[in-house]
C-alpha cells in the first residue's frame, strides 16, 4: 500500500519539522516546503495528496496558493492552518471546495481528523 503524501507548507522551521514527524509517525509521507512558490515547484516534480499550508507566510501567502492551486486547476485537498482570527482563511476556504481551516494550536487528534476528512 502506498503512503499517501502530504505537502506541508510552514515558513517557520521549528513547526515544519514538527508536523513533518507527527504525520509521519501517523504513517503518511511527509514533504516539505518553506513558502507557497517552493510548494508550487514541488507539485511539478512530486505526486501530492493533501496540502498543509500556514495561512501568514511571507513570498506566498496560504490564501495566495490556495488560489493559484485553483487557477490551475488542481483539485487536491488544503487545510489552511492559521493562528489568527479565521475569517480571511474561512473565507477563502468557502470560495474553494476541497479547502479546510484548522486553528492553531491544535491538538493532535485535530490534525489527524482533519488530515483523515481531507484525505476521504
Amino acid at each position: 500500500m502506498n503512503k499517501k503524501a502530504i505537502l506541508v507548507v510552514e515558513d517557520e522551521p521549528v513547526e515544519r519539522k514538527l508536523l513533518v514527524k507527527v504525520l509521519q509517525a501517523l504513517e503518511y509521507e511527509a514533504i516539505e516546503a518553506e513558502n507557497g512558490q517552493q510548494a508550487l515547484d514541488l507539485l511539478s516534480e512530486k505526486n501530492i495528496d493533501l496540502i498543509l499550508t500556514d495561512v501568514l507566510m511571507p513570498v506566498m501567502s496560504g490564501i495566495e496558493l490556495l488560489e493559484k492551486l485553483r487557477e490551475a486547476g488542481h483539485k487536491l485537498p488544503v487545510i489552511l492552518m492559521t493562528g489568527f482570527e479565521a475569517g480571511d482563511a474561512q473565507k477563502a476556504m468557502d470560495a474553494h471546495e476541497g479547502s479546510a481551516v484548522l486553528m492553531k494550536p491544535f491538538r493532535l487528534k485535530e490534525l489527524q481528523e482533519q488530515v483523515e476528512i481531507a484525505l476521504k
